[in-house]
């Protein structure tokens, strides 16, 4: 979502993540990744547990990718820094969503990823922004 941020922004969406750790922290790896929106620190979890969130299961983390994509999932495991997942308030099984929040706080839309790398297409999200838009 970060490198479309600006669809959104156009739309009068305001992008944010929310990261594992301290704010602190989950700024500093937003920052190693080349994330260029702003990064809130959740080191309990307790957002992605309001969510429902769930976690992966070390088979699907790490051996479907590669079975789904040879080159992409080595390329993958070859870029991951795995410094950040040392700290006790990290866990690289934490599956991710999205969420849209109308200005009310009420949900509009929410996507539980099934997987490391099930992330809901940009124009799905557009789609929802219009319909928030429209309410």
């Amino acid at each position: 979502m970060h490198r479309n941020r600006h669809e959104f922004e156009t739309r009068g969406a305001t992008v944010l993540a929310i990261g594992q750790g301290t704010g602190a922290e989950a700024t500093e790896v937003a920052r190693e990744l080349g994330v260029e929106i702003p990064v809130l620190g959740d080191p309990g979890k307790a957002s992605y547990r309001q969510m429902g969130l769930g976690r992966s299961g070390w088979w699907d983390l790490l051996v479907i990718p590669l079975l789904e994509n040879l080159a992409e999932g080595l390329s993958t495991l070859r870029e991951a820094s795995l410094r950040w997942s040392a700290s006790p308030r990290s866990d690289v099984r934490q599956l991710g969503g999205v969420m849209i929040v109308d200005g009310a706080g009420v949900i509009r839309y929410l996507h539980r990823s099934a997987t490391a790398t099930d992330v809901p297409p940009t124009a799905d999200l557009l789609d929802a922004l219009e319909g928030v838009a429209s309410a």
